[in-house]
């Protein structure tokens, strides 16, 4: 194994309309052309924090992950495809950075979660070519993600309102909001992009936050990568070992935590490693490994929960 296949191997593998805070079954999805399948990951893990059933409404909240985001692909398609009864009893889904914008294709188009996860494959493979990655002079992150939401997301919107919170951090003060409410498509296209805003990394040195209602705002991440609503159960996931119910189960001698952007993380290398990878992608059959942990860990959540629905027309 080179030592560029070591680096990438994966280790281990409410909020108000409007409201401000202070910071405190089997996948179908088709790898990128020329990628060769890759076997399951010998891991069978999942923390769980949820009594045996779920409330008959209920949130779900996407945390901020960068490139990782393969793995709430995982999660989202799982469910969609073994669990459509629970799917409909979900009132909202909040997500912040890469998380708000799978929440965004899970509320409004979700028939297109596999065809955008090849999109983020691809765009991976891409920064693997270049000598400083997603750094490199004249590669925007953040139109790659435009891309993706204006090929996707249809005009009529409707569905979003009240249902798709996005976490955002007013640029000035560092302060979060949480939008759930959008005039029209492009409006909810700026929200997306202002919580992936990252600077320098996401357009480069000279930059500009996007700007929404005469504010600038970046990646939600900052203030709430997690966010928990306190007024509707909140299934939390994230690929990040920590406190969230849907996320990988890491051994470690010492159980060390802390908080980045108010969600408790473990610290261990697994995350250290994991957090690299968000921002510096590995390959493509690397996040594909992600992605199937975390399609793995929704099928656990369902039968642990006993939400699986068996596919018409399967044997008992």
């Amino acid at each position: 194994m080179s030592d560029k296949e070591k680096a990438d191997k994966p280790n281990g593998l409410p909020l108000d309309q409007e409201s401000q805070k202070p910071p405190s079954s089997e996948s179908t999805v088709q790898l990128p052309e020329g990628v060769p399948e890759v076997p399951k990951p010998n891991q069978e893990h999942i923390h769980i924090g949820v009594s045996n059933r779920l409330p008959h409404e209920f949130a779900i909240s996407l945390s901020g992950c960068g490139f990782l985001g393969s793995y709430h692909f995982g999660v989202m398609i799982c469910f969609q495809k073994n669990a459509k009864k629970l799917m409909r009893q979900v009132t909202r889904i909040s997500g912040a950075s890469v998380g708000s914008l799978v929440a965004a294709l899970t509320v409004l188009c979700p028939d297109k979660l596999e065809a955008s996860l090849a999109l983020l494959y691809e765009c991976a493979d891409e920064l693997n070519t270049m000598t400083f990655g997603a750094l490199t002079p004249g590669f925007y992150i953040n139109e790659r993600i435009a891309g993706i939401a204006r090929q996707f997301i249809q005009e009529d919107i409707s569905p979003a309102q009240h249902k798709l919170y996005i976490s955002l951090t007013r640029h000035r003060d560092k302060m979060n909001r949480i939008v759930s409410t959008y005039p029209d498509k492009e409006y909810l296209i700026k929200c997306l992009l202002a919580s992936c805003f990252i600077p320098i990394y996401s357009m480069g040195y000279y930059g500009i936050p996007p700007e929404l209602d005469g504010e600038q705002y970046i990646d939600g991440g900052y203030t709430e990568n997690l966010p928990n609503f306190k007024d509707i159960y909140t299934v939390t996931v994230s690929p990040f070992s920590g406190s969230a119910m849907i996320s990988p189960h890491d051994q470690n001698l010492f159980e060390w935590k802390m908080k980045l952007g108010n969600q408790q993380l473990k610290v261990n290398m697994h995350n250290i490693v994991r957090g690299a990878q968000a921002l510096f992608p590995p390959s493509s059959k690397t996040l594909h490994i992600y992605y199937e942990m975390g399609y793995r860990d929704g099928m656990r959540f369902l039968l642990n929960n006993g939400y699986l629905e068996r596919g018409e027309g399967t044997p008992v």
